[in-house]
Order: structure tokens, then C-alpha cells, then sequence
């Protein structure tokens, strides 16, 4: 009976069943496509959210230095220092370095290592408390008059050509073409424009007066650094994704935050003033820090300075993930013209 009624309303159970089916297909694909489009606008969200991290960084590294004049932590060792474990490091001038660090000794050699140091004495020309052959480098013993680098420094270099290779770290490309530098670029030393009076008058006898406020003092003395602090990381080999696409899969990254510290440099074994500004999300490659990270063929440091023209080239690779886990990283970068037009 209930298919001669349907026959009367012009419909067989057949052709409704088939309709059914036909709506029930169209309902699936709906939400199936509906499904794939929330997670393709949350990926677009997680790539957002990493580009608007790395902007608002170089935002406030920008903000920083907008009135900086860079400085060049580059001392001599006065008295020779073994390959054992411990021991101090003498240099002539700890001027720009940070009472905590680390720092390059005989570099573009093969007696290059980096060390740690959480001491500053109070003399300012020792450095103790060592933590030897970090930052993959092995201990080895260091001569007299060796050079000694803070280890965030990286300057452009005036070389062109085929130097050899001893003096130079890396090649990165500039608006002016590509240029030689040496140094990790993983830091800044600087001091700003500065009133001890605690007024608005920088200038003393027509000269710039330079140093930092410390613990809320301007102090000709202040000093400042900016600085990477890696506390995680990102290993291609357990992931199967080539990050910096250098056609492997092996490289392991440090994933990390920028910060800022300000010291006194008449009491450099005081604790400095330490800010993070930005999250823990700027990448490098671990052991090679200023390496390539987008396979262009040229080195990234994060802070590449030119002494002669005062230019500060930031570069911020910033790594996030999408709803899936797949990483995504973002570049920005921007260019800082620090105040060092007198020479210094």
C-alpha cells in the first residue's frame, strides 16, 4: 500500500532511497570540505601567528637601537691559557663584553674554541668560572696575545674575492651584493645617548655622552648587549623535514629568545639587568650559528654590523607549526643605522 501511495505522488521507494542516498553523499563531501577548510584556515592562523611573532620582534629590536652607537668587543689574551679544564682568561680590555658570556678565542684557526665565562672580575680584565669547548669547540691551549671575541659580535669585513678561508666566518648577501663578515652575529654590544644628570641633555662640551641606564640610573659607565639564549630545539632526523634545505636531514636546531642586558661597567661583577624581549621562537643551527637557514647559499647571522657604514642588518628566522605539527618558518629582516658616525 505505502508504494502505490508513493506511485500516486509520482515518487517510487526506489527513487526515494536513491535520493537519500544522493543527499547523504552531498552532506559528507560537505562536511569532509568543511573539515578541511577549518584546518587550512588554522594552519593560516599558526603561519600568521609566527609571522606576527617575528614582526613584533624586530619591532622592539628596532625600538632599541634606534639611537644606539654599536661597540666592538675585541680584546687581546695577556697571559697564555692551558687546555685543561678551568682556569681564567687575562685580556687587556673586557670593554662591551658582558659579565656573563661567552667568547671566541683564536678564531679561523685550528686552535679556534668558545668558552663560557659566568664571572667578570672585578678589575674588569679577568674572566673566570669557564665552561670550556662549548658551543661544539674543543678545548685547546691558547698562546699569548691570542684574539679573544665576544662571541655575539659578527662585523662585515672588507674583503673581496677568494680570501682564504681563516679570515672570514661567513658570506651573507646585502643590498650591496654579498659581503665577507666573521663572528657568530648572535649579539650586539652597544651604549645609548646619555643624561647622569638624569635630565634630557646628552651632550657635554658638543659631544655625544654614551652609556645605559642600570637599575633605573643613567650612568656614563652603563653598558648594553642584546644577545640569543637557545632553551629548545628542532631535530630533522625525527621529523624527516629538511628545515634549512640543505639537502639532508641531519641538522638540529636551537630554538630560542633574544635578550637584552645592561650592566655598569665599574662594577663588572655585579649582576647585569636581564630582559627576554619576544618569545622562544628565533632558529639556528646548532654548532653553526650564522649558518644558511633558507638554502640561498649565503649565512644568516641574526646581527651582522658594519663598522665603517654603522649598519645593523637584523635577520629573524622564527619557527612555528601548523595544526598538524609540520613546521613553518618565517623570515623578516630590517636594517638599523647605528650612531657611530664619528669613527667610534
Amino acid at each position: 500500500m505505502l508504494a502505490q501511495r508513493l506511485n500516486r505522488s509520482g515518487f517510487s521507494l526506489v527513487e526515494v532511497l536513491f535520493a537519500a542516498g544522493v543527499i547523504s553523499v552531498v552532506l559528507l563531501g560537505s562536511i569532509l570540505l568543511l573539515s578541511h577548510d577549518m584546518q587550512v584556515s588554522k594552519s593560516s592562523i599558526s603561519v600568521q601567528v609566527a609571522q606576527n611573532q617575528a614582526q613584533t620582534l624586530i619591532y622592539s629590536l628596532e625600538k632599541e637601537l634606534s639611537n644606539a652607537r654599536g661597540e666592538r668587543p675585541v680584546a687581546t689574551l695577556t697571559g697564555a691559557l692551558g687546555a685543561g679544564a678551568g682556569g681564567v682568561i687575562t685580556l687587556d680590555s673586557t670593554a662591551g663584553m658582558p659579565t656573563v658570556g661567552m667568547v671566541t678565542i683564536d678564531r679561523g684557526t685550528n686552535a679556534s674554541e668558545h668558552i663560557a665565562y659566568a664571572t667578570l672580575s672585578a678589575d674588569g680584565t679577568t674572566l673566570s668560572n669557564l665552561t670550556r669547548g662549548v658551543a661544539c669547540s674543543t678545548p685547546v691551549a691558547h698562546a699569548q696575545n691570542a684574539e679573544v671575541l665576544w662571541s655575539g659580535l659578527a662585523e662585515v669585513l672588507a674583503l673581496s674575492g677568494n680570501p682564504p678561508a681563516d679570515l672570514y666566518d661567513g658570506q651573507s648577501l646585502e643590498s650591496t651584493g654579498p659581503s665577507y663578515f666573521r663572528g657568530d652575529g648572535t649579539g650586539l654590544s652597544y651604549r645609548m645617548p646619555t643624561d647622569p644628570t638624569g635630565g634630557n641633555d646628552f651632550f657635554s662640551n658638543g659631544q655625544l655622552q654614551w652609556g645605559a641606564t642600570v637599575d633605573q640610573t643613567p650612568m656614563l659607565t652603563g653598558w648594553c648587549a642584546l644577545y640569543y639564549v637557545p632553551d629548545g630545539s628542532y631535530d630533522e632526523s625525527q621529523s624527516g623535514i629538511d628545515l634549512n634545505h640543505d639537502g639532508d636531514k641531519t641538522d638540529v636546531f636551537d630554538i630560542g629568545q633574544i635578550h637584552r642586558a645592561r650592566w655598569s661597567t665599574a662594577n663588572p661583577a655585579g649582576a647585569p639587568n636581564v630582559i627576554a624581549i619576544g618569545p622562544s621562537v628565533v632558529l639556528q643551527e646548532r654548532c653553526h650559528y650564522g649558518s644558511d637557514l633558507d638554502g640561498d647559499g649565503f649565512g644568516d647571522p641574526i646581527f651582522l654590523w658594519d663598522p665603517v657604514s654603522g649598519r645593523l642588518h637584523l635577520r629573524l628566522f622564527v619557527l612555528g607549526r601548523n595544526t598538524q605539527g609540520y613546521p613553518t618558518v618565517r623570515r623578516v629582516e630590517s636594517m638599523v643605522f647605528l650612531r657611530n658616525s664619528d669613527g667610534g
